[in-house]
């Protein structure tokens, strides 16, 4: 976790914060020191799209500068994480893209991941049901990964437990992680590491 910056400090014009944040291709909502991000096409298992790859790039690494937001939860809505890359506007104008092209995708998505591994947040993965293709990637780089009965690349998650950017286990697994299981454990790292 990263220190406080005090009001004084003349270092802070550098920092702002983000609890107003609002989000165009995802919910942000923020409470108590978390921000919550929830991917919400819930009709289509909630996949990434080329803006929201961009915009949740944009977000992790304006979180580096962030003021009051001591931790992150990861979810998405209608009981499913992420169903990876939107069949129609991200795998369908793939196959038709030059090399180029195909490459500058590569690097935005790599450019997510990048982001959120260097987040200083702790970042918690409130992780059911699909969690396919780009969004078990994604899920692999929180701070919490995707552990136990559920099988990540193709299947259903309900097994979460958290674990420090080294690998090293700091908590206990949570079964069944909504958003409200994934709060409460965010609260509790959160009093650990105050």
């Amino acid at each position: 976790m990263k220190h406080y910056i005090g009001e004084r400090s003349p270092m802070r014009a550098q920092f702002e914060a983000k609890a107003g944040y609002v989000a165009r291709h995802f919910a942000w909502s923020y409470e108590a020191g978390v921000g919550t991000i929830t991917l919400n096409r819930p009709e289509r298992k909630n996949p990434l799209t080329f803006d929201s790859y961009a915009e949740l790039r944009d977000l992790f690494r304006a979180l580096n500068y962030a003021t009051d937001v001591g931790a992150i939860v990861i979810t998405g809505a209608g009981g499913n994480f992420c169903s990876g890359g939107d069949v129609h506007e991200i795998i369908g104008p793939l196959t038709k893209m030059t090399m180029p092209e195909m490459l500058e995708f590569t690097r935005m998505t790599g450019d997510l991941v990048k982001a959120i591994r260097q987040c200083p947040q702790p970042i918690i993965g409130a992780i059911d049901g699909i969690c396919a293709g780009a969004g078990a990637i994604n899920a692999h780089c929180l701070s919490v990964h995707p552990r136990g009965s559920g099988r990540c690349r193709h299947g259903r998650l309900r097994t979460v437990a958290a674990h420090d950017r080294s690998g090293s286990r700091i908590g206990t697994p949570v079964y069944g992680a909504r958003d409200d299981g994934a709060r409460r454990l965010v609260v509790g790292l959160l009093q650990c590491l105050a």
